[in-house]
């Protein structure tokens, strides 16, 4: 069991100062488990050479991703998703180019180790670090010990077997995937990567090409992390999350006090509510009062006036009286005379039965002079069918139209056969092609799905011209075999059990001695199934053939077409596919030939269709001619007798119009007479009616006084007394008032007391009574359940109040002091976040004049500044530092922003400017590792070169490592400042894993080198 080493310090976690010093990987992608030394802090270039002769496909970028994933790289994004993309870096032979036929399989897991030492103790300080990665969940795990424990075994299979064994034995934690950047390597970035691979989703950093679509926050928080400063925001994140926790406090003690304040203004809104109901009750009992004098006052004055006005209404009732018999007896003698009327309304009848008979013939003669020219149109349309017609009658002219459409569909059918046969003679063609004809065709194919190699056997033969009539007639029993090799024999039957009657021929073992046989080639070594053949079927000339005489069977010869040898085979096919396309087209002709017949055809059965209805048309034009000439004669005659009943009907008209006009004269006399009578007779009865409407006795005894003592109440300074009317809705109001004050109102359930329900239906019967009439509700009935329930709670009302006031004071208190600890936590994060803002001010300045510094001393550089904003938060949502790149194209020119139009190179020149500038800017960079693939793409060489410079002195005046992959274009320049050169070697396509990987060094650390020397020497047999 090993030592596990305890975590350190949080800031730099367990890690801490420690560089990495050599990596080794199992199944990997392609990369050997061959361990690889790393020069730290230093400018290490990375290139190889891969299949094509290049440096794409050695595998450089997948050792970088190893790297990236030794060190936590945050664009892995471990605390989100497990390590689930990185579980993509495995080995995987269809991924890694490797031949089925290797049959390597895909790694379920595999591991990259990192040992890790500080800088002149590296024995004593060294520390192994194990990321195990896996194709399922967890996908990402992560131990490490003290010491030296690594895979060191001798040979490939030795170190495989070795790192499983080490993991179990390293004991200790394993930590997971979202955990192992904080365990590992603390808060701030151990690795800053750009990697140009498809394997975790891509995110614009500022070591890509993609500068120019980050947004500004964005640069600001991954310069912030660079620097390892983002501890300090999570310090005010959290203080900025106890201020929002106390102001959410302060935030529900205002609710609970507000629901407090809602309760108890609920309780004295009641309160007050009563009060209110007892002042509209005084209210609305005094406006009664007056009502009920005002009513008493009115009506016995009233009353005085009606006796007066009675007499002159008797004597003019009599008088109309008289005028309206009189004009009833004249009316009556007129209307006894009613024979005119009765003449006039015959004669009209006559006069309109004669119109009705015109009208009929009226309408007969439309409708015939509608069929003629019906008729005609018929013939109009008629007439160009029927040009042309030959004479052939209808139905011999429909027996020739049937007998070609025979003809034509005959013809189709045969042009669709003969389309079938092209098909046919296509998909052989196809199959003869690709070796795949008939039943030989059948069992390759399922050979193939079973991963098992095969031919047919006619396929691979080639004979002679003088061979065939020997060699076809012993061939052709085995012309659907199919020839496997020797090795696979046995599998290719158990593949075919689905397949009954397949033929298989075993190919000779490889190394058997070949025999020849005259005439006869083959593409595989099948002379042992030749040789049997030749042995056992013995050639016939007259007639060809071969036979068996141990079987006692003989096969027939004389073949008209070759049977063996694919090209020949494919050559028939052709031929026969010919033959078929010009059956198509003999097929084709007869069709348009047998088309033109069946049109021609169908134009004559029209044609002497269109004649026979012509003839019959002819004959129904003449019938119509004689009716409309009936009609016309009778209409005549009809006309005359219209005009005579007319004549005979104005007549009787006017005479019984003057008679009429007569009558209604006299009925208008006689009817004003009679309403002037009722009129008279309606006002005496009214004025009586009124007298009793007034109810002078009722309205006296609801006031219970003498008609001094209303008149009394009545007097008002002004010296006009209010109207009854009024006062009665003023009274009813103040009572309903009231019992709304007292939170009663109408429609509410029916489950309140029984006498403050008889007390609401007495307020209803009150407002519905008219003012006009004594009231057989009083105001005192419908008021007494609410000034019973009123004067019962008036002492309990005063105590509630009072209660009320002396709780609210409490509460007050309370909230004052909350309210002064809130403020002194605002008051405490604004101090911290002033902290933060000036030293993180402090730090974009150093990042800013060391941006302008790298620019201005590489060539072409003229000077670069960083324009930073600070968004403090508002709420619970991140602080954002909003830093926005620029620089100046020219000397003299302006700064311009990075969004602004600019190439892809120098985007890419100041994105690693930049990430420069921040390290130089921290003062805790040691250890850390910068991955830059792709490093110089699309950079002109001054450019190049002084990237490149720039990162050798950055790497060693900050302590870092920095790792950059270079194609061949790149390389030379990075020889002449690299402090390493890793070349890794992909020779083969066939190869399934690199060859060792090489590097060029030199390290002035003695310990380092004695540390990690036997290990990286073992296997590697040209050391």
């Amino acid at each position: 069991m090993v030592e596990v080493l305890p975590g350190l310090d949080e800031g730099r976690g367990v890690v801490g100062g420690r560089h990495l010093v050599a990596l080794q990987t199992f199944d990997i992608a392609r990369l050997t488990t061959h361990a690889v030394p790393v020069v730290p802090e230093g400018f290490i270039a990375v290139s190889g050479m891969g299949p094509r002769e290049d440096s794409n496909g050695s595998g450089k970028t997948s050792f970088l991703i190893a790297v990236s994933v030794l060190l936590a790289d945050p664009q892995w994004r471990f605390e989100s998703n497990g390590g689930r993309y990185a579980s993509e870096i495995l080995f995987k032979p269809d991924a890694a180019g490797v031949d089925r036929a290797q049959q390597a399989s895909a790694a379920p897991h595999g591991y990259v180790i990192g040992v890790f030492a500080e800088p002149d103790r590296a024995p004593a300080s060294a520390l192994t670090v194990w990321v195990r990665i896996a194709t399922t969940a967890p996908y990402v795990q992560a131990k490490w010990v003290r010491g030296l424990h690594v895979a060191d075994g001798a040979t490939h299979a030795e170190r495989t077997q070795q790192a499983d064994a080490l993991w179990r034995e390293l004991g200790g934690e394993v930590v997971s995937a979202r955990r192992m950047a904080g365990e590992l390597y603390g808060n701030a970035p151990r690795c800053l990567t750009y990697l140009d691979t498809a394997l975790r989703p891509a995110v614009p950093s500022l070591l890509s090409q993609q500068l120019s679509e980050m947004e500004p926050e964005a640069i600001g928080a991954s310069l912030i992390a660079l620097s390892g400063m983002t501890e300090l925001l999570e310090q005010e994140e959290t203080l900025r999350g106890q201020a929002l926790d106390r102001q959410v406090r302060m935030d529900q003690v205002r609710k609970e006090n507000e629901e407090a304040d809602t309760a108890d203004e609920t309780v004295l809104s009641g309160v007050r509510a009563r009060d209110a109901a007892r002042l509209a009750l005084e209210d609305g009992h005094s406006q009664w009062r007056q009502y009920v004098a005002a009513c008493y006052v009115r009506a016995t004055e009233a009353d005085r006036e009606l006796v007066a006005k009675g007499g002159g209404l008797r004597k003019t009732a009599a008088e109309c009286q008289g005028d309206a018999q009189g004009t009833r007896d004249g009316l009556d003698s007129l209307r006894a005379a009613t024979g005119l009327s009765e003449a006039a309304g015959v004669a009209r009848q006559t006069w309109s039965d004669a119109q009705d008979l015109l009208r009929q013939a009226e309408r007969r003669r439309t409708q015939l002079e509608t069929r003629k020219e019906d008729l005609k149109g018929q013939r109009t349309k008629l007439l160009p069918q029927a040009d042309g017609w030959q004479g052939t009658p209808v139905d011999t002219a429909r027996q020739q139209l049937e007998a070609a459409r025979g003809r034509e569909f005959t013809a189709g059918r045969d042009l669709q056969d003969a389309q079938e046969a092209v098909k046919a003679a296509e998909r052989v063609l196809a199959e003869v092609e690709q070796g795949r004809h008939g039943q030989a065709g059948a069992a390759i194919a399922v050979l193939e799905t079973a991963g098992i190699g095969a031919v047919g056997l006619l396929d691979q033969l080639h004979l002679s011209e003088a061979a065939r009539a020997i060699w076809e007639p012993r061939l052709s029993p085995w012309r659907d075999a199919v020839v496997v090799d020797a090795g696979r024999a046995d599998e290719a039957l158990e593949a075919l059990r689905s397949l009954p009657g397949a033929l298989v021929v075993a190919a000779d073992p490889a190394g058997a001695p070949a025999a020849v046989f005259d005439g006869v080639g083959s593409d595989h070594c099948i002379s042992s199934f030749l040789t049997a053949l030749e042995q056992r079927l013995a050639a016939l000339s007259c007639p060809s053939g071969a036979r068996d005489d141990r079987l006692h069977l003989t096969v027939v010869g004389g073949f008209a077409d070759p049977l063996a040898g694919r090209a020949l085979r494919l050559q028939r096919a052709q031929q026969d596919l010919e033959a078929r396309r010009g059956d198509v087209e003999s097929a084709r002709g007869v069709q348009r030939e047998k088309r033109a017949a069946r049109v021609l055809a169908e134009g004559e059965h029209r044609a002497a269709e269109a004649m026979q209805q012509l003839d019959e048309l002819q004959e129904r034009e003449m019938e119509l001619d004689k009716q409309l000439a009936s009609v016309v004669e009778a209409m005549g005659e009809t006309v005359d007798d219209v005009a005579e009943k007319l004549a005979a009907y104005e007549k009787a008209r006017d005479l019984a119009a003057s008679h009429a006009e007569k009558v209604k004269t006299a009925a208008l006399k006689a009817r004003a007479a009679a309403e002037a009578a009722r009129a008279a007779d309606q006002a005496v009865a009214a004025l009586e009616r009124d007298r009793g409407r007034l109810q002078v006795e009722a309205w006296h005894s609801r006031w219970g006084g003498s008609l001094e003592e209303a008149a009394a109440e009545l007097a008002a300074p002004e010296g006009r007394s209010p109207r009854p009317g009024l006062l009665h809705r003023a009274a009813e109001g103040r009572l309903r008032l009231a019992y709304e004050r007292y939170g009663l109102r109408e429609g509410q359930p029916a489950d309140m007391h029984e006498d403050l329900l008889r007390g609401m239906g007495l307020c209803r019967d009150l407002a519905a009574q008219d003012p006009a009439a004594p009231p057989a509700v009083g105001f005192d009935d419908a008021a007494a359940p609410l000034r019973i329930r009123l004067d019962g709670q008036a002492d309990m009302d005063r105590v509630t109040a009072a209660r009320i006031e002396a709780e609210r004071g409490l509460r007050q208190g309370a909230w004052d002091e909350l309210v002064a600890g809130v403020e002194e936590s605002a008051q405490q994060l604004t101090t911290l976040q002033d902290m933060i803002e000036q030293h993180l001010d402090g730090l974009f300045k150093q990042i800013d004049q060391a941006f302008n510094q790298l620019d201005q001393q590489r060539t072409g550089g003229h000077g670069a500044a960083l324009e930073v904003r600070s968004v403090r938060p508002a709420g619970p949502r991140p602080w954002r530092w909003e830093v926005t790149p620029r620089w100046k194209r020219s000397p003299y020119s302006r700064f311009i922003s990075y969004r602004e139009n600019a190439n892809s190179a120098q985007v890419k020149v100041y994105a690693v400017q930049l990430v420069l500038a921040a390290l130089l800017a921290d003062s805790e960079t040691q250890g850390r590792v910068l991955i830059l693939d792709e490093l110089g793409n699309s950079l002109g060489e001054n450019n190049r070169k002084d990237l490149l410079a720039s990162l050798r002195d950055v790497a060693a005046r900050r302590r870092i490592t920095i790792l950059g992959t270079c194609q061949d274009s790149v390389l030379t320049d990075a020889a002449d400042v690299c402090d390493e050169l890793l070349w890794f070697t992909h020779a083969s396509a066939s190869d399934v894993y690199n060859q060792p990987t090489c590097a060029w060094a030199y390290d002035a650390d003695t310990g380092r080198i004695e540390l990690t020397a036997d290990w990286l020497t073992t296997g590697r047999p040209h050391v």
